[in-house]
């Protein structure tokens, strides 16, 4: 009994307080073993204390930030994850381990910080649906395609690549309304953002009365008009070139782009994504690969350009102190020109204008825009024309190692759409996107065109724009825009009969059309000639190369050369921080130069016009006159210098000298028989001796047209440009020829 009143007792002392005013809760978070703190509301409290408090030295920059994006009416701000490490590590790890769950409550404490500094109203943000979207940039240390693993599912990773197609944008419903059939209720659903879709229940839920009939199976039809949508784009990343290992394909992975992010980026665009990489079951039906995923990113952040790196991991866009001071340094060096040129393929011998010519479209000279919106390529173009075995591919995989960005393509494996941009169709969703070429991922950087002579005519034609306009212009399949495509292009080619023949005229040997010949700032033919003293010092140093063999490649530089890496820090480095102008001085002496040279050449023209002498092969046009600002600009930012002064307007002449206009005075080879009449009449002789579609021996046909007077020479020289008009082809190695028209 005692027990029982001291039990009672302490019961009622323990309820005497039990009506005072208190509040009595339960944490409802997501983690019910967490603490308070790591429940949604505390999170969204701190991620408001974070836009409202947080401030570098006296500027509250997330503050101004939201005030500005909502002033504008964009409702997008940039938040560096790296700001809410230094405000909370505790929240911001959150924050990285599961940002699907935290980004959506950073964007609610965005709306409730803009409602509590009076940047909205509540009303004026329930009338509009107004939703604020955070989107992060983060300093964390990028990794590579490659490197997307399993580890990284449902973690924010950064990384770099280039666009190279983009979807049409489309409607994502981000909330699904579904009506029954047969009793009309109506069911909310919400989607998650990315790739993943909504699954309609197939059984109705609603609440039955005694005695009422059930509804039938799958009764859910969607409400189209009740949903609410975002703004969605698919795009497609691939590694830089530059990025992949040798031998290797470069990867690509798809992304989930959405809202105020769509249409950030187009084809051919440098970018650094930060996103979650997220997992997408593409298994077709019946397969039976349930565990298999495809992995994409679902995209947080956009930036433009990314830091460059070297295979050895040394950065190209991003330069120290100590890296400045020492590339100044050398910029200061009297002899730097002739230590550049030595640089280029130090293995090759010789073919010092060549190396000088590739210098300048490393380092390139400035891109201009005018006030009416045109702009002026700064890019230099250059041709290699000359005879097998003249080290005119080892010159363009050179330039591919050296450039900071390049990209090597061959003639007879490239195609129109391959250079410039093809449309694709997505087998999933049967639209059609743009996928980038070659011109389009190099933007920046070079293009070596290695066989140039070997591509398709209508292939060649398709970059004529892309060389002189820099841009590329599709209009296929619905699909209307302009990519960008500032870049250089280093083309190889061969003669038309494989080596250049001194008997034969220039114009026949060069079997481009004037169109993209004008495009070339620099245009050398390399002939290999006989001479005993040359080719003594040429074996010795080729042989050399063969005895050394692996030692040859990793000797060290001598003192006046730089090696590959320095070279290619140097050229970033320049063609970031310089942008020379031609001197009143140097303008002058180049407008003068010009008009003498076109003086010259009409002169010459008129006087092979009455003399029966070959047609000019290579023009001289304003382009010319272009092409020598460029490379007087080029020689000036090798030194890092802003202005181009006389001496390099002199060394641009000397340049232009021995490639274009030597190429173009070869043009000047007088045809034997005066105007070419031996020609013409043995051409005329040809076409009545073989129908169209009929195939005959080589030998024959010239035995029998030399038995009717003529000299077996215009007979030879007859088929070949027979033959280069495309009338006739060969066959069997040349035994044997077939006319087509």
């Amino acid at each position: 009994l005692a027990a029982n009143r001291s039990l009672a007792h302490a019961f009622c002392s323990t309820m005497t307080d039990y009506d005072q005013g208190a509040i009595f809760f339960s944490d409802q978070g997501r983690d019910s073993q967490g603490s308070p703190d790591d429940s949604p509301t505390a999170a969204r409290m701190k991620f408001r204390e974070f836009i409202r408090t947080f401030r570098l030295e006296e500027d509250y920059i997330y503050r101004d930030l939201l005030r500005s994006a909502i002033g504008m009416g964009q409702h997008v701000f940039e938040v560096n994850v790296d700001h809410l490490m230094q405000f909370d590590d505790v929240l911001a790890n959150a924050l990285l381990r599961h940002p699907a769950h935290h980004l959506q409550l950073f964007e609610q404490a965005a709306l409730e910080a803009a409602i509590q500094m009076a940047f909205l109203t509540e009303t004026s943000a329930d009338e509009d649906k107004v939703a604020i979207q955070v989107t992060l940039v983060s300093s964390k240390q990028d990794i590579s395609i490659r490197q997307l693993l399993s580890g990284q599912v449902s973690r924010i990773v950064t990384v770099p690549g280039i666009v190279i197609s983009a979807s049409r944008v489309k409607a994502k419903a981000t909330k699904v309304f579904a009506q029954c059939s047969n009793c009309q209720h109506v069911k909310q659903m919400s989607v998650r953002a990315g790739f993943a879709g909504a699954q309609l229940p197939r059984v109705c839920d609603r609440e039955r009365q005694p005695n009422e009939t059930p509804c039938p199976l799958d009764p859910f039809k969607i409400l189209p008009n009740k949903c609410e949508y975002v703004d969605q784009q698919t795009w497609k990343l691939q590694e830089s070139p530059e990025m992949v290992p040798t031998g290797e394909m470069p990867r690509s992975v798809l992304m989930s782009v959405d809202r105020h992010l769509v249409d950030k980026a187009t084809p051919g665009h440098r970018v650094m994504i930060t996103g979650i990489m997220s997992i997408l079951n593409q298994q077709a039906k019946g397969e039976g690969k349930v565990a298999i995923r495809t992995p994409y990113l679902q995209v947080l952040g956009v930036r433009q350009g990314f830091e460059s790196k070297t295979s050895s991991g040394m950065s190209l866009s991003e330069f120290t102190q100590a890296d400045e001071e020492q590339f100044i340094e050398m910029s200061r060096d009297p002899e730097l020109y002739s230590k550049l040129c030595k640089s280029i393929a130090p293995s090759i011998f010789g073919s010092e204008e060549v190396k000088k010519a590739i210098v300048s479209l490393l380092f390139s000279g400035s891109r201009k825009e005018l006030a009416d919106g045109a702009r002026l390529r700064g890019d230099i173009n250059v041709l290699l024309l000359g005879d097998p075995s003249v080290a005119k591919s080892q010159f363009l995989k050179f330039v591919e190692k050296a450039a900071p960005i390049s990209v090597y393509t061959s003639g007879k494996g490239s195609s129109a759409a391959g250079l410039t941009a093809t449309v694709t169709q997505d087998p999933g969703t049967r639209e059609f996107y743009l996928e980038g070429g070659a011109m389009v991922l190099a933007d920046g950087g070079v293009v070596c065109i290695d066989e140039f002579d070997k591509m398709r005519e209508q292939d060649r034609v398709a970059i004529h724009e892309a060389m002189e306009q820099q841009t590329i212009s599709i209009a296929k399949a619905g699909i209307t825009t302009v990519l960008n495509s500032r870049s250089s292009v280093l083309a190889a080619a061969n003669p038309t009969f494989g080596r250049y023949q001194e008997e034969k005229n220039a114009a026949e040997q060069i079997d481009f059309q004037t169109t993209i010949l004008s495009r070339f700032d620099m245009i050398f033919v390399i002939k290999d000639k006989y001479d005993n003293e040359k080719d003594l010092s040429l074996a010795k140093h080729i042989i050399n190369v063969h005895v050394q063999g692996a030692t040859a490649l990793e000797r060290e530089p001598t003192d006046d050369e730089y090696d590959i890496l320095t070279l290619k820090r140097y050229v970033a480095f320049a063609r970031k921080t310089c942008s020379p102008r031609l001197a009143e001085a140097a303008a002058t002496v180049l407008s003068n130069f010009y008009v003498q040279v076109r003086q010259d050449l009409s002169k010459a023209d008129a006087e092979s016009e009455a003399n029966g002498k070959a047609p000019r092969a290579v023009p001289i046009t304003v382009r010319q006159l272009e092409a020598i600002v460029r490379i007087s600009e080029s020689i000036a930012k090798m030194r890092l210098s802003d202005e181009a002064t006389e001496d390099d307007v002199n060394q641009a002449i000397e340049l232009f000298r021995v490639s274009t206009l030597q190429a173009a005075k070869q043009g000047d080879i007088e045809l034997e028989g005066g105007s070419g009449q031996g020609e013409r009449t043995a051409m005329d002789q040809i076409k009545k001796r073989v129908r169209i579609g009929e195939s005959v021996s080589t030998s024959k046909l010239v035995h029998d047209v030399i038995g009717r007077g003529l000299e077996e020479v215009h007979v030879r020289r007859a088929i070949n440009m027979m033959c280069a008009k495309g009338e006739f082809t060969q066959t069997s190695q040349g035994k044997r020829l077939k006319r087509e028209n």
